[in-house]
């Protein structure tokens, strides 16, 4: 069989700027044999995950943000510094800022946004989940119940604006709503008594603000929560969906398979009018005892290079939390010390910033 060794190795270096390993070596001299050409070496090394991993593009940092909660200023500079992100998602929770009627607690969510503003991290507030004194359920309240009174909700979200609009300009009002631990009203519930409202309060106060809709989990029958939130389209600036999947990839794919009488999300955002607007995935991630975190993250990016109709997307999340373990969906342990998927990713973000240099 002949050798096609030099010219798979300068191939490699060409492409790839470094050494052919020797399975690879091994793999295309067999292919070379059998006929594949010059030429289409070096396009499938062009099109190949390392390429893609190698020199990510270097507007990748700014299409990629990380749910980090209610984030302390180590892990914001963190996520600003050395991860070299530019955008976080943010928790606002009404039933922690509001519990009792009135009484506001900004503390925490102050020191997230002016931290934030500081670094030049761009925020996207997820404003959730009703306090006790709030709920249409008083003898049993949880997080997910309806408010009593939608202006209960209406004044809050007013506050929330008044107070942040110039430093935040991406709103989510609620998460995950077709998920009842997070909120246990109607779909129709959803629209008229949170969406809806809290969008008008946001237009009258600032029109540039942007409303991010509809926030659902990818789970049982999202389609139709979808459709019913797509009711309130003009209203939205930003259609946002949250999605978990074996690998990386499907993770980003599996939201344009139209499937039997399941028509993908892609599809639907088409039906809906609402393609002219930004699309983002603002949750996605893996277990690290799943054992492909850092692969999952390498090919979600991979992915999100080659579609440009995914805008943005935001990976679930920076750290597993006191008493979770550290096998959970974040990227650093509890001691925040990275896992493998935190470097993997540091090293896209690099990558990705040696080229724009």
């Amino acid at each position: 069989m002949p050798s096609f060794v030099r010219l798979i190795r300068e191939a490699y270096d060409d492409v790839l700027a470094r050494q052919p390993d020797p399975s690879g070596l091994a793999d295309y001299n067999r292919s070379m044999n059998q006929g594949l050409s010059e030429a289409a070496l070096r396009e499938q090394l062009l099109r190949s995950r390392e390429f893609a991993l190698r020199f990510p593009d270097a507007l990748l940092p700014s299409r990629l943000g990380l749910n980090a909660h209610i984030p302390e200023d180590r892990i914001l500079d963190d996520i600003r510094r050395n991860l070299g992100l530019g955008w976080i998602r943010v928790d606002f929770d009404w039933y922690r800022i509001e519990p009792e009627p009135g009484r506001f607690d900004w503390s925490a969510t102050d020191a997230v946004i002016e931290r934030s503003a500081q670094l030049g991290l761009e925020v996207l507030a997820t404003v959730s989940y009703t306090p006790p004194w709030a709920s249409s359920r008083p003898t049993n309240p949880t997080i997910g119940d309806p408010p009593a009174e939608t202006r209960f909700w209406v004044d809050f979200v007013g506050a929330a604006l008044a107070r942040y609009r110039d430093r935040v300009r991406q709103w989510q009002f609620w998460n995950e709503p077709n998920i009842t631990d997070f909120w246990n009203g109607t779909m129709l519930q959803y629209r008229t008594a949170i969406l809806e409202p809290a969008a008008a309060v946001a237009r009258s106060l600032d029109p540039s603000l942007r409303v991010v809709a509809p926030g659902l989990a990818n789970l049982r029958n999202w389609r139709d929560w979808f459709r019913e939130a797509m009711n309130a389209k003009a209203l939205i600036d930003v259609v946002n969906h949250h999605n978990y999947a074996d690998n990386g990839r499907d993770a980003i794919l599996d939201l344009e398979r139209d499937q039997f009488l399941q028509p993908s999300l892609r599809t639907l955002i088409r039906q809906a009018g609402v393609d002219d607007r930004p699309f983002w995935l603002t949750e996605t991630g893996r277990r690290t005892e799943a054992g492909n975190q850092p692969e999952y993250y390498e090919d979600v990016c991979i992915v999100l290079q080659e579609r440009d109709w995914v805008s943005r997307v935001f990976f679930f999340h920076y750290t597993d939390g006191p008493g979770q373990g550290d096998g959970g969906y974040g990227i650093v342990n509890q001691d925040l010390t990275p896992k493998p998927a935190y470097q993997a990713l540091q090293a896209l973000m690099r990558a990705a910033a040696a080229g724009a240099s």
